[in-house]
């Protein structure tokens, strides 16, 4: 098998003797043409500091955070970056080492004071915002899957004011994948920790704001408008992201726990958060809806095989049904994939560390009937075009999915088909190695993959969909992805999203590592 990259760029482009920040917009050299109504910034986020004086981070997700701006404006690209100037970054690099705990780096208590600290106080929660970014009317905000978030400035990307969701509303945990639907409200779902003697999933909305709306204003009007109890009376699933059809919020309760008593506990015994997170191999995963206007639990709880999901690809409603997509795997391979040591091994290593069936991400369909009479036999589904079913086990229903593609993780759409029928997603890969191999273009009808991108030594990011003004057709725009090239300067990389013909490539003399997700401001 030939591999499109000899070394991971998450590690070398990371290294200590490379520069990552660049205050000062780096004007980028197109080859090709940028078309004159792209007009915006594309913000990424991701690890940019792994390394520190005495230590290193065990997991690539506990890298301290850096914002990124690609600023397309008139025909011209540039790019800036800036390390996302939090509490957490202060204190690890005065320490030369992890202080505060991070998902899979333990922290350790200095000496008999330092240990009876931790005996005495709960651990302190990171504010490390590496994953995503998330717009609340014209503010900028750098997300994790914490209550902390924290603004940065859409133009400098100066860090601003550090947001403790939890003053407003039920938070504890949260999805890093906030989804906007056409009035450009906000969505997303939480976990609060033995909310009212329970644990709770919450569906929670930040109402549509003017530009110009006072942050303040906008915390004030948000809501949680659901609540559903956790399967467990203590202990939440891990939620990464959320799909959502134009009339149901999509909830998946996996068989992936957050041991809540060993996670209040982790900072005593040296434990990382990741060491608190049980896979039940055994466990149905549980699948709800919320109706977004009324903000009432559908009565039926849908059933299928035990199934790990980080990224949903989208829900839209078909008649009396819910159409779900997302990447699954059986195994909690996603994040094994993002370990230090094994992104030290070079990609025929690490390759065969991820060889097997159980261990690939697929993405896979599910039909979710809205019928509500148990006393209905045989299979509810009705949608044309699918090979799923669904049947009433007791008072749930029993759903069996079909596969739309394999090696497809962090898909995105044309962000207009949220919640729609629609008809492609874009992927940067993901079989055996990490996403960025490549960029494909998968038809959910046919189930075909119908286009695809790879070039020798480049590394791509997950890529963008930005829509042409006035399009006809769902395919009908620009695709964009952030490419390492280890032979070269790294580069902004367009292509027609129809066609996957090369419109430009920009190239930057600058490092640019890679990154996790991030959202596409057009301008205004």
């Amino acid at each position: 098998m030939d591999f499109p990259v000899s070394a991971f760029p998450h590690l070398t482009a990371l290294a200590t003797t490379k520069n990552i920040e660049y205050a000062e917009a780096v004007q980028g050299k197109v080859q090709g043409e940028v078309p004159n109504w792209l007009n915006g910034s594309w913000y990424r986020n991701g690890p940019g500091v792994v390394h520190f004086r005495e230590e290193s981070v065990k997991h690539w997700f506990d890298g301290m955070a850096l914002a990124r701006k690609f600023c397309i404006e008139d025909g011209k690209v540039s790019y800036m970056s800036r390390l996302v100037d939090g509490e957490s970054l202060q204190k690890n690099t005065a320490a030369g080492r992890v202080v505060v705990a991070e998902f899979g780096t333990t922290t350790h208590s200095e000496g008999f004071l330092g240990r009876v600290k931790s005996a005495l106080t709960m651990p302190e929660f990171t504010d490390n915002c590496l994953i995503n970014f998330m717009n609340l009317g014209d503010h900028l905000f750098a997300i994790t899957e914490s209550n902390f978030i924290r603004q940065i400035d859409p133009v400098t990307l100066d860090t601003k004011d550090k947001v403790d969701l939890a003053k407003h509303l039920p938070i504890n945990i949260m999805s890093s994948h906030p989804l906007v639907d056409g009035e450009g409200n906000v969505y997303t779902f939480s976990s609060s920790i033995f909310n009212m003697g329970r644990t709770k999933y919450n569906l929670l909305k930040f109402t549509a704001a003017a530009p110009g709306t006072p942050l303040e204003t906008i915390l004030s009007q948000s809501e949680s408008i659901c609540s559903i109890d956790s399967s467990w009376r203590v202990s939440p699933s891990y939620h990464h992201s959320f799909a959502m059809s134009e009339k149901y919020a999509v909830f998946v309760e996996m068989p992936l726990k957050i041991d809540i008593p060993k996670m209040a506990v982790a900072h005593l015994r040296h434990m990382c958060y990741s060491d608190c997170i049980e896979v039940l191999e055994d466990t149905k995963t549980r699948i709800y809806l919320v109706n977004k206007e009324t903000g009432k639990q559908h009565p039926i709880t849908f059933l299928c095989d035990p199934l790990i999901v980080y990224h949903h690809v989208n829900a839209y409603d078909d008649g009396d049904h819910v159409v779900l997509d997302l990447s699954c795997y059986k195994k909690n391979s996603f994040y094994d994939k993002f370990t230090m040591s094994n992104l030290e091994k070079t990609p025929q290593e690490f390759s065969k560390l991820f060889d097997s069936d159980e261990q690939a991400v697929k993405a896979m369909r599910i039909v979710l009937p809205l019928a509500n009479d148990s006393k209905t036999t045989g299979n509810l589904v009705s949608v044309a075009n699918t090979s799923c079913t669904a049947e009433f086990q007791g008072n749930n229903i029993f759903c069996t999915s079909e596969m739309l593609s394999v090696g497809t993780e962090c898909a995105v759409i044309n962000n207009k088909y949220i919640g729609k029928k629609y008809k492609y997603f874009y992927s940067p890969g993901g079989l055996k190695l990490p996403p960025g191999e490549m960029l494909t273009k998968i038809d959910v009808e046919t189930k075909q993959r119908v286009q695809t991108w790879q070039e020798k030594g480049c590394w791509a990011s997950q890529p963008v969909f930005v829509a042409k003004p006035g399009a006809t057709q769902e395919d009908e725009g620009i695709l964009m992805s952030s490419v390492v090239n280890e032979n070269g300067n790294p580069f902004l990389l367009m292509l027609d999203a129809k066609s996957f013909t090369e419109v430009a490539r920009i190239h930057f003399d600058a490092n640019i590592p890679p990154d996790v997700h991030g959202v596409f401001v057009p301008k205004a």
